[in-house]
């Protein structure tokens, strides 16, 4: 009898876990998706009248976007790896990330790696989750994303110059909250560091051990995690929470 309990428990919990994982899957990408065809036809909208042209343009891309979130939802239903990450590598599926967003730009550092496939799409989740959010709400004028291999770790880092807020006044919000449980999942680290006036630093690390040499014998245990870039120290007021990255 309590060898059923537990593996009811066991089961109830993992019910839970897939549960809490599909919620957090689907903020990152549905749930941000129609935000982004909202806006859109709600700007096109507005200009029906006045710029047709301009509206049309608002509504194909509304479009765009509706056809990639259907693509989104598919791959959730079958729980495939993120549809970004179909054929090519992590900092390629980054580097086009960046590429699609105004004033973002992508920085590599370090020897790349393939990695688990859940680490990687979960990366992409919080570079995707944090882009969403630079664009939403911090009004900033350049962002930087950083991707960092490491022997025992991978790290990612989302930096902007905008318009920060206060972490602990505002609660971090659903987002920071999910995001901590999807990198928590995969005994990982997530954090965000802002102040008003001083820009944010988003800030993720999940283990990744590089493959053993064949020869060599696999002893001891991995370093523990640390960001490759977030500040050690807090930030003085008025300040930004992280120096800027190095202009490429």
């Amino acid at each position: 009898m309590a060898a059923a309990g537990g593996q009811g428990e066991a089961v109830a919990d993992g019910v839970l876990r897939e549960r809490n994982r599909l919620a957090a899957e689907l903020h990152d990408t549905v749930a941000q998706g129609l935000t982004s065809m909202h806006l859109l036809l709600d700007a096109a909208d507005r200009e029906w009248t006045r710029e047709p042209g301009q509206a049309r343009r608002l509504v194909r891309q509304a479009a765009v976007a509706a056809r990639e979130n259907l693509a989104e939802a598919r791959r959730l239903i079958h729980d495939l790896a993120p549809p970004e990450l179909d054929g090519g590598s992590l900092p390629e599926a980054l580097r086009g990330l960046c590429a699609g967003a105004e004033g973002a730009r992508f920085r590599l550092e370090g020897e790349p790696r393939r990695l688990d496939w859940r680490v990687e799409g979960a990366v992409l989740r919080a570079a995707q989750g944090a882009l969403a959010n630079v664009r939403r709400h911090a009004r900033a004028s350049a962002t930087v994303v950083t991707l960092t291999y490491q022997p025992y770790v991978v790290a990612l880092d989302v930096w902007d110059d905008g318009v920060g807020f206060d972490p602990a006044g505002a609660g971090g919000g659903d987002g920071l909250r999910l995001l901590r449980r999807r990198i928590g999942y995969l005994g990982g680290t997530a954090t965000v560091e802002s102040t008003p006036g001083g820009g944010t630093v988003v800030s993720v690390c999940l283990p990744a051990p590089a493959p053993a040499p064949a020869s060599a014998p696999v002893s001891g245990s991995a370093p523990a995690l640390a960001s490759a870039s977030a500040p050690a120290t807090d930030p003085a007021p008025g300040q930004a929470p992280a120096t800027a990255p190095d202009p490429a």
